[in-house]
C-alpha cells in the first residue's frame, strides 16, 4: 500500500497541510516553553507529522511577557520543518473542596471569553497557524455544553442552543482577532455515554453553528464507548452532516485504517498520538515502507498516562528518550535556535 490519501496535502484558508497526520495535543509536564517541550515537539516535527497541536495551555500563561517571548520560538523551531503549528486553549480550574460550590457568574463567563480570545491574539503575533479551545472530555468548556453538568437557566443554559452559546462565542471571538490564515480549531466529544447526556444530533446541530461562527476544523475526540463500537463512524458522520473538516481521534497508528479513513472520507486528518512517542519517526517510516524499523506503541500507558497521574514527566516504555530530547546532539537539535 502506497498511503497516497494520508500522505497527501490539503489546504485550509491557503493554509498548506503536507500531510493529514496530527500529532495532538497530549499533556507532558515538561512545562509548555521550556527547553525540554520546544526539543520534545522539535523532534516529532522532524519526525514527518503534517501538523502539531501543542498541549493545552492554561489562558493565564499569556499574560507572562516572558512566556509569550518563548511561544515564538517553539513555533519557529516547529515550522523549519515545514510542519503547521497550532496551540490548545484550557481554562484554568483550581479545584478547591472547602469552599462551597457556586454558579459561575455571567461577569467570569465574559472574562473567561476574553481570556481565550486574547490568548488567541498572543499565539497569532507568536507565529502560531491557529488555535483550538479544548471543549472535550468534561473540561468547563465542554461541560457548559452537558445537559448533565449545565443546570442553569439563564442565556447560558436550558436547550441545546443555549447550552452551545459560551463557545459559540469564544469562536466568534477568536474570528474576530484572526486574519485570513490563521486557523480555529475545536476539540468536542460527539456523544456523552451516559443516561441524559448530550447526543450525536446535538453534536451536529452544534457543528453547524460553530461553523457559522467562522470554525474551521472539528476535533472529533470521542471517550470510551461500547467495545463493540467503530467510533469512526462519529467523526463521519459529523463531516457528513456539518460539511467542516474534521479530525479522527483513536486508533489511527494503523497506517492501513488510517488511509482508509482519509480514503473514504471518514475525516480530513487522522490524530496520532502515543505511538509518536514510541517513535517521533513514525510518519517518515510510514511514507518510506520502512515498517520494520518503526518502534510500536504497545499502549501501556505506563509512563505516559501513568506519570501524568502521578503528576511526574512523562516517558515511554518502548521509548525512554521521551523527555530527554534536549540533552541529545544531532541534526534535529539546530532547530532550536
Amino acid at each position: 500500500m502506497t498511503y497516497e490519501s494520508l500522505f497527501s496535502s490539503i489546504s485550509i484558508r491557503g493554509l498548506r497541510f503536507k500531510n493529514r497526520i496530527v500529532m495532538p495535543p497530549m499533556a507532558t509536564n515538561f512545562g509548555i516553553v521550556t527547553d525540554q517541550s520546544i526539543a520534545y515537539y522539535t523532534k516529532r516535527a522532524l519526525g514527518g507529522v503534517g501538523s502539531i497541536i501543542i498541549e493545552g495551555v492554561p489562558t493565564h500563561l499569556f499574560r507572562d511577557r516572558q512566556f509569550q517571548d518563548r511561544l515564538k520560538l517553539l513555533a519557529d523551531s516547529i515550522h523549519r520543518s515545514n510542519v503547521n503549528a497550532f496551540v490548545q486553549l484550557t481554562i484554568r480550574s483550581n479545584p478547591q473542596p472547602r469552599r462551597d460550590v457556586t454558579d459561575i457568574s455571567v461577569d467570569e463567563i465574559r472574562s473567561f471569553i476574553d481570556d481565550l480570545v486574547y490568548a488567541g491574539k498572543v499565539c497569532l503575533e507568536a507565529g502560531f497557524d491557529g488555535v483550538e479551545p479544548h471543549g472535550a472530555h468534561g473540561f468547563i468548556i465542554n461541560q457548559f455544553f452537558s445537559p448533565i453538568f449545565n443546570r442553569r437557566d439563564d442565556e447560558y443554559g436550558g436547550d441545546v442552543y443555549r447550552r452551545m452559546r459560551f463557545s459559540l462565542e469564544v469562536i466568534r471571538g477568536l474570528r474576530s482577532i484572526a486574519n485570513d490564515k490563521f486557523l480555529i480549531l475545536y476539540r468536542h466529544t460527539p456523544v456523552e455515554w451516559r443516561e441524559g447526556g448530550y447526543s450525536l444530533d446535538d453534536t451536529i446541530l452544534f457543528g453547524r453553528e460553530l461553523k457559522k461562527e467562522g470554525l474551521d476544523i472539528l476535533d472529533i475526540s470521542p471517550s470510551t464507548p461500547p467495545g463493540s463500537y467503530d467510533y469512526g463512524i462519529l467523526a463521519r458522520e459529523v463531516k457528513r452532516q456539518v460539511d467542516i473538516p474534521v479530525i479522527m481521534v483513536g486508533k489511527m497508528h494503523i497506517p492501513d485504517l488510517a488511509e482508509d479513513r482519509i480514503k473514504n472520507g471518514y475525516a480530513d486528518f487522522v490524530a496520532i498520538g502515543r505511538a509518536l512517542l514510541a517513535d517521533p519517526f513514525l510518519p517518515k517510516k510510514i511514507q518510506d515502507g520502512r515498517f520494520a524499523l518503526i518502534n510500536s506503541c504497545k499502549q501501556c500507558n505506563i509512563m505516559c498516562h501513568g506519570y501524568l497521574r502521578r503528576r511526574i514527566p512523562i516517558s515511554c516504555v518502548m521509548n525512554p528518550a521521551v523527555g530527554r530530547e534536549f540533552l541529545e546532539r544531532g541534526s534535529w537539535s539546530n532547530n532550536l535556535r
